[in-house]
């Protein structure tokens, strides 16, 4: 099991859902009962989902975008590849494959490694890269 703290805005809109079918009265479960199968919590979770991102009218929306999201973000707050594979459940090879793309933080983390080696001087850099 992966436990990740949400937002209280996260936690407010998984409260408006509705008490999944056959769970328990106290069930802090959102998407099925105690003793759904694999299969049964994934299509449920998808189900809800489906109805969660036709409601928010947010153009392309899945699950996967906002996944690549979270991992895009952690990266640019400097979390490392490893820590991001853990949360995501993927492997550190799929987090560098697929999410370790360009941010202005990462950006800004290379620079800032490369003068520790190098005196670069930051803005005859910009005014050659406008050049190009």
């Amino acid at each position: 099991m992966i436990r990740v703290e949400l937002d209280a805005s996260v936690i407010r809109a998984l409260e408006a859902l509705p008490h999944p079918k056959a769970a328990a009265a106290d069930s802090r479960l959102y998407f099925s009962s105690e003793n759904a199968s694999l299969r049964s919590l994934v299509k449920g979770a998808q189900r809800t989902m489906a109805a969660v991102f036709k409601l928010s009218k947010v153009k392309g929306a899945h699950c996967h975008r906002f996944r690549h999201s979270l991992a895009s973000e952690l990266l640019g707050k400097g979390v490392g590849i490893e820590e991001i594979a853990r949360i995501l459940g993927d492997t550190d090879a799929t987090v560098r494959r697929h999410y370790a793309k360009w941010t202005p933080e990462l950006q800004s983390r290379q620079d800032a490694a490369i003068r520790k080696i190098h005196v670069t001087d930051l803005t005859q850099a910009q005014e050659q890269a406008h050049k190009c």
